[in-house]
This record gives structure tokens, C-alpha cells and sequence, in this order.
């Protein structure tokens, strides 16, 4: 009786107490229950005995929920020592959100990231820290700290980059190399000669023996070719490095060219070409059967299929670019060379080509802009250990003397023939289309073909050509933009695969209106489709009307998409253009 009545004494008690003194009361044993905890967690930590610390740590953080920054940093640690880094970030990033200069934050997410093996982003925690005002001992152990995971970074990339996963590679190392040695003959046939002077192959072979050494997985029966062309590029294929006169040319410094080299080496290395060949088979399958099906659903994503998705191919390859980039600044880096090199060509680049998001190159949008690469390359690249730089070559010297001296190579896009002017014609007007012309030649392919001689023609980032009128004429507002893209690199596209790409890309315009695609031939007997599109442009003074038309040709060994635009006030006035490099494209050469 007596317990009894006690209870019934203490319920009344508390009962009595105002809601504000229970809240409070509560609160009260809530803290005390979590200082408990926290000092049985400590006891635990000092056995060794994690598990059990754990556990009360985390009782400390619900008793306080989580404001408590010693509970949180004390639960972080031990998950560090059970191996949970992911939780223990958690908690790290908690803290160092509501207070950017908490030492012991930015510490234990470096410790997290490490123990993550995400080696990039402890570098860059590390590097955080270091630029913090620091006590000179404890710089020097933040400098320490930095310089080992660098040395992590730079030994262990592979596990992030991962570059035999990603998207399904169906191809075997014995058909990878047979499609490389099919692209080889086909460009060999092309009639693209080689430069075959051994002060320049020499110094390109041993650059490529450098940098293959430090690539794993890259085949080791590869040969190297260097082409007699202005083209500035490079490129791999399976067992293949192929390295155009152009680029070494451009180049500037042995780190520029080793830069391109290492970042085609990466393409190989990840195997791009392969899985983006398995990419088309798979479609092609999965439309097969979509187109089988007797579900009207099935049917409409069999047409989406037909047209294709422009938006996910983009950006497959903007990651594969992306990727090469990184595993081609580790390459260069392993060879001995400074990965900076890779931004300096980037420059080059961009320098020749500036690209932007306006511009009107079709394939540009394949591939990162320039401007956003070389940001991405050099805090890449500023995330590996430092070391001196390397003497200057005197072989590279050597190459780029004797490269001087050889007779001129026919320009990719320039003179073949000197221009014949024309009386009565200004630069930019209508009827020099007609009049004065010069010839141009496309390399690695058997095409020519003509253009005005007042109108220009440059080479974008993304291999394709545009040709247009002076700058500051009238005529500069207009472009023809011609693209070759051999059937090898995709055996499976038809030309009418093509042609509906292009039209889903016009679709995507502003306010487009898209005509069907056309089925027609040339004045030569050759197979074409032609896509008619206006969209308006955004531009600051407001929106133009803009008009398109592209047309799809049928080569042998090559699908060309040859492409006039331009504002639609001018359209017809400048068609001549157009119809002249259509008329004069020619197949083999004249």
C-alpha cells in the first residue's frame, strides 16, 4: 500500500509541473543520459572495443540529436576505425557545413576520403587544410599529410577511373584489334601519304614507346604511323597510333605533344571505340525487338529508337573525352613528362578554334568545350605530387627542325591550285560564288571539292569543316559545314540512321519547325536524304530567324552531312555557296 501510494504521490508531482519545467526536465536527462554515454563510449574507445563505443556514442547523438559536436565527432571517429568511412563523412561534412574552419572536420573527411580510397578528393581536402592559418608545425603536418595522398593519388588512379568498366564492352582484344587493323587499310587506301623521314617517325615512336609503357592494358603490338597531312589531331585505333603532320607542327613544347598522344593512348586504354561499338549493337537489338512487339508503348519507343537519343549520345561522349583527359594526364605524368602540357594544347586549340555555346559547329557539341576542359585538366592536374620540370629535348628541337625543312603537305582544308579572280565580283557578294574559286581537299578521304576564293575555311575542335564568307562582310553571317564520317567507325548507321539524328537535333532548336527527311539522290546517282528546318537563335538584341538545310550523302566508305545556315534574311542570297561545294564535291579526286 505504502508503494502505492507513492507512485500516486510522484505522478501527481510531476502532473504539477508546468509544461515548460517538464520540457526542461526532460532536456535535462536527455544531456545527463548523453554524457553518460559519451563517457562509457570513451572507456569503450580505450579497450579498443568499437562496437560497444559505437553504440554509445549513438546514443549520446538521439539524446541530443546531434548538436552536440564532441558526441558527432567521437561517433565519426570510430567509424573510422570500423571501416564505415561513408558514415563518418557524414558526420564530418555536418560539422564542417555550419563551420567551414573547423580544423578537426576538414581533417576527418580527409581521413574519410582516404579510407574511401577516394584519393582525389583527399588531396583536395588536404590542400583545404594546408591553406588554412595555420601554427608552423601544424602546416608542416598538413604539408606531410598532403604530399601522401598525392602519392596515393597518383599510384592508385586506376581504382577511380576504373577504365575496363563503365558502359559493356561485347568486343574480344582479338576483334578490337581486327577493327583497328580495317580502319588502318581503309585509311591507308584513302591515299593519305606518310612521313617517313626517321628524324621525325624516330622522335614520334620513342614518344609513344614512353607513354605506352605507362598505359595499361593498351595492346603491345601496336605500330605508329605519321601522316602527311596539316590536319592538327592524333587519334588511336585498336593496335594503331596514328599522328598527324598537323599537330606536330602546332605544338609548341615536347609536354604539349606528349599531352595529345597520352590522351588518344587513353581512349585505347579505356576502350571507347569498343564499348561505343556494343552501344549500337545493343540499340539495334533492342529496336528489333521493340519494333516486333505488339504493345503500342513498345512501338512508340521502337520510333524514338529510329530517330535516336542525340541527347544521351552526347554525353557518352563528352565522359568518354572526359576520361581520356584524366587518364591521359596520369600517362604523361608516369612517362615523365609534365601533364600540364595536355592544358597547353587545349589552349592551342581553342586559340585556333574558339568554341562556344552559341557556336554552330554540329559535332562540337560531342565533345567538352575547350575552355571547360582546360579548367578540368588543371585542377586535374594540380592534384599530383610536384616536380621539377624536365630539360628542354633536344631530339623535339630536332623534330620540329626537320619538319620545317620538308616540302609542304596538302593542307586538310587549303589550296590546291591558286585562285583565278574574277572581274565584277567584291569580296562577299553572290556572284563570286561563281566566279573565283579555289579547291579544297578533305584528309584522310579521296573528297575535293571547291569554294569561293573569298571565303574561308577553318577546321573545328570536333574534326568537322566550316566554310564562310570574310570576316566583317555580309557574307561572314552564312556557313557550309561539312562532316565525314567513315562507316568503319560505325558499321552499323545507314544513312538514313543519319539523317534522322540530324533531324532530332533540329527539332531541339527554339521554336523549330522540321521538315520530314527526303529521300533523293544526287545529280551523280548517289543515295542522299535532305532535312529543311527554321528555329530562331537567341542573340542579345533578341531572337533571329534562322534556315537550315542539310544533306545526307552516300559515299563509298563514308557518310558525308553537308550543312548550309545561317540568318534566314540572307538564306537565298548566299544558296550559291551552297550549291557550289555540293555540285564540286567529287569522290577520288578530279
Amino acid at each position: 500500500m505504502r508503494a502505492v501510494i507513492t507512485t500516486i504521490a510522484l505522478v501527481a508531482a510531476l502532473v504539477a509541473v508546468a509544461p515548460g519545467e517538464a520540457q526542461t526536465t526532460r532536456q535535462q536527462r536527455d544531456a545527463a543520459e548523453a554524457a553518460a554515454s559519451y563517457e562509457k563510449g570513451l572507456v569503450f574507445t580505450q579497450q579498443g572495443a568499437w562496437k560497444e563505443a559505437e553504440k554509445e556514442f549513438r546514443n549520446a547523438e538521439r539524446k541530443t540529436n546531434d548538436k552536440v559536436d564532441e558526441y558527432v565527432f567521437a561517433t565519426a571517429y570510430t567509424y573510422l576505425k570500423l571501416h564505415k568511412a561513408n558514415d563518418a563523412l557524414k558526420r564530418y561534412e555536418r560539422i564542417y557545413k555550419r563551420e567551414p574552419t573547423n580544423l578537426r572536420a576538414i581533417v576527418g573527411m580527409a581521413a574519410a576520403y582516404e579510407d574511401m580510397q577516394r584519393y582525389a578528393d583527399a588531396v583536395r581536402i588536404w590542400q583545404r587544410y594546408v591553406r588554412m592559418p595555420l601554427p608552423p608545425a601544424e602546416k608542416a603536418e598538413g604539408e606531410a599529410m598532403l604530399n601522401g595522398a598525392r602519392q596515393l593519388f597518383a599510384e592508385y588512379y586506376e581504382i577511380a577511373e576504373n577504365p575496363a568498366g563503365g558502359a559493356p564492352n561485347l568486343a574480344t582484344p582479338e576483334q578490337e584489334l581486327a577493327w583497328g587493323l580495317g580502319y588502318a587499310q581503309q585509311l591507308a587506301a584513302s591515299g593519305v601519304p606518310l612521313i617517313t623521314d626517321p628524324a621525325i617517325t624516330g622522335y614520334v615512336e620513342d614518344m609513344c614507346r614512353r607513354l605506352v609503357a605507362h598505359a595499361k592494358r593498351f595492346p603491345t603490338n601496336y605500330e605508329v604511323f605519321v601522316l602527311d597531312s596539316m590536319t592538327v589531331n592524333a587519334m588511336t585505333t585498336p593496335g594503331f597510333i596514328f599522328v598527324y603532320r598537323g599537330i606536330l607542327d602546332a605544338v609548341r613544347t615536347e609536354e604539349e605533344l606528349a599531352g595529345v598522344l597520352a590522351h588518344e593512348v587513353g581512349h585505347s586504354v579505356a576502350r571507347h571505340v569498343a564499348k561505343m561499338q556494343t552501344k549500337i549493337a545493343q540499340d539495334q537489338q533492342q529496336l528489333e525487338k521493340l519494333q516486333q512487339s505488339d504493345s503500342k508503348f513498345s512501338r512508340f519507343l521502337a520510333k524514338m529508337l529510329e530517330v535516336g537519343n542525340p541527347l544521351g549520345a552526347l554525353t557518352f561522349s563528352r565522359e568518354n573525352e572526359a576520361q581520356a583527359d584524366r587518364l591521359g594526364v596520369h600517362i604523361a605524368y608516369d612517362a615523365g613528362y609534365d601533364p600540364s602540357g595536355l592544358v597547353g594544347m587545349f589552349r592551342t586549340f581553342e586559340s585556333m578554334s574558339p568554341s562556344s555555346r552559341s557556336s554552330w559547329d554540329l559535332m562540337t557539341r560531342t565533345h567538352p568545350f575547350s575552355i571547360d576542359r582546360v579548367n578540368a585538366v588543371t585542377e586535374y592536374v594540380a592534384l599530383l605530387p610536384p616536380r621539377p620540370p624536365r630539360a628542354p629535348s633536344p631530339a623535339f628541337a630536332a623534330m620540329k627542325a626537320r619538319l620545317a625543312e620538308l616540302p609542304p603537305a596538302n593542307d586538310a582544308v587549303g589550296l590546291m591550285r591558286p585562285a583565278v579572280p574574277t572581274p565584277g565580283t567584291t569580296p562577299g557578294s553572290p556572284a563570286s560564288t561563281r566566279g573565283a574559286t579555289r579547291d579544297f581537299s578533305i584528309d584522310g578521304t579521296p573528297l575535293t571539292g571547291e569554294i569561293p576564293a573569298d571565303w574561308v575555311a577553318r577546321k573545328t575542335e570536333a574534326g568537322t569543316i566550316v566554310f564562310e564568307g570574310t570576316q566583317g562582310t555580309e557574307a561572314y553571317e552564312m556557313s557550309v559545314e561539312l562532316e565525314v564520317q567513315p562507316k568503319a567507325l560505325a558499321p552499323a548507321r545507314t544513312l538514313d540512321d543519319l539523317a534522322q539524328v540530324v533531324q532530332a537535333h533540329l527539332r531541339g532548336r527554339q521554336d523549330a519547325e522540321v521538315q520530314d527527311v527526303r529521300a533523293t539522290q544526287t545529280d551523280r546517282g548517289q543515295a542522299a536524304r535532305v532535312v529543311a528546318a527554321n528555329f530562331n537563335v537567341a542573340v542579345p538584341q533578341g531572337l533571329v530567324p534562322f534556315a537550315q538545310i542539310s544533306v545526307v550523302i552516300d559515299y563509298p566508305g563514308h557518310l558525308i552531312i553537308l550543312s548550309y545556315y545561317g540568318p534566314a534574311t540572307l538564306f537565298e542570297k548566299y544558296s550559291g555557296v551552297f550549291e557550289l561545294i555540293g555540285d564540286s564535291l567529287r569522290y577520288g579526286g578530279r
